[in-house]
């Protein structure tokens, strides 16, 4: 989930809450106070009454115009006791109940007692109450949208920094060279942020080109000491007079040469590519370096009994004819090597898509640690686990982009590229 969607939904949620809320204090605020001004007019009323008694000594005449009902009634056993109450009035003309707020009191005049009524109507106080908080809902809404419009622009104006930050990480590369090139902001936590992130790309720029010159360098210091060794063990083996012993032991020695001298080369070529020593490039065709790698390799599929298919048409790319040489090399050489006695070879090749398919182990390889280097399926093997980690890097070298499957007991590994 996105920081703006998880914003909003938070920011949405509290508002509708407080809104809601805020509205029905609102409500049953406004309808206290109206209704309390009602109860003081109510007092106004009798106040007049008890005005117009002490001037004229009787009660005032009923106005029927007037909103407000008032009855007199007389009674013979007053309780002196005041109530002031809501109450449901019918309505004989209109035919409807209304709500009223009554006032009732006892007032005596000239010693007979009458029992004051006087109500007024709530419906004007209630149609009043319901058009403040209509107004007032439809104000907070019209806040709250706004609100939530302005934070949307203006959240995603203020993030815009962040994101172009995330853009330039991106496109970063190790071993390139180019540090990224992050936005100018006055927000000091992602100028913070972008210093951060500048000074460790630099450190660990620094750090892998300090670690590739080693190994490159080291592979060069070790080439030389390793031909002579070699050399020398040849001069060994041929002498005569040797025991079986002897010979195996030599034999053994011979055996982790090449493998070291193997190992030495393809760390040299994949310093070789990192370091971008195969920048040249020219139109390949993939039609003629496909059918001559086929052709190297045939003989050894025969004597292993695999059986191959081929069904290539007219492509072309791009790119070092040294780099498509190994790339070739390493991906039909593996389907052979790494295959089973009597097991299947399929290679296709169309305008933008390589697809080498073969038999080989019953299970499926690690694809998350596949083209890592010194990957072995088999901890024991005699591979140095560089040949489909210096592949990965060709490909990303010349922007292919390479998929492993494994589907019916055949491993497939798909090349395409525009």
């Amino acid at each position: 989930m996105k920081l703006f969607t998880r914003y909003n939904r938070i920011n949405v949620t509290v508002m509708v809450a407080l809104f809601m809320l805020s509205g029905i204090c609102y409500y049953f605020l406004v309808s206290y106070v109206l209704v309390h001004e009602l109860d003081e007019a109510l007092e106004d009323y009798r106040g007049r009454i008890e005005n117009y008694l002490e001037k004229h000594g009787e009660l005032p005449p009923v106005a029927p115009m007037d909103e407000t009902r008032v009855s007199y009634k007389k009674v013979n056993d007053p309780v002196k006791s005041d109530s002031l109450v809501t109450v449901i009035i019918s309505d004989r003309r209109e035919k409807r109940s209304h709500n009223y707020r009554q006032l009732s009191y006892i007032q005596t005049v000239d010693n007979q007692h009458y029992r004051i009524t006087l109500a007024k109507p709530i419906e004007g106080v209630r149609l009043l109450t319901r058009t403040v908080v209509g107004i007032t809902i439809a104000m907070l809404l019209i806040v709250i949208v706004t609100t939530i419009f302005l934070n949307q622009v203006i959240l995603r104006q203020l993030w815009q920094p962040f994101y172009l930050s995330l853009t330039a990480m991106k496109s970063f590369k190790l071993g390139k060279k180019q540090i990224p090139d992050f936005p100018v902001t006055d927000i000091e936590e992602f100028s913070y942020m972008n210093k951060l992130l500048g000074d460790t790309i630099t450190t660990a720029e620094s750090d892998y080109q300090i670690l590739k010159e080693f190994t490159e360098n080291a592979s060069h210091e070790i080439q030389t000491p390793l031909a002579i060794i070699r050399s020398k063990l040849d001069l060994v083996i041929q002498e005569e007079g040797l025991s079986e012993k002897q010979t195996q032991a030599l034999a053994s020695i011979y055996s982790g040469i090449k493998r070291l001298n193997k190992l030495n080369q393809s760390l040299l070529l994949l310093a070789k590519i990192e370091n971008n020593q195969y920048a040249e490039t020219q139109l390949v065709n993939l039609l003629e370096s496909a059918q001559e790698k086929i052709y190297q390799f045939q003989e050894f599929w025969l004597n292993n009994e695999i059986a191959y298919h081929t069904n290539l048409h007219p492509s072309t790319i791009r790119a070092n004819p040294e780099l498509i040489d190994i790339l070739l090399n390493n991906l039909i050489g593996n389907a052979g090597r790494h295959n089973k006695e009597g097991g299947t070879i399929s290679i296709k090749l169309t305008a933008n898509e390589l697809h080498i398919e073969n038999t080989g182990p019953p299970r499926q390889l690690d694809a998350d640690r596949l083209f890592r280097r010194f990957y072995k399926e088999e901890q024991h093997s005699q591979r140095n686990g560089l040949g489909l980690s210096i592949v990965k890097q060709i490909c990303d070298q010349l922007r292919i982009n390479i998929h492993y499957t494994f589907s019916n007991g055949l491993h497939r590994f798909t090349l395409k590229w525009n």
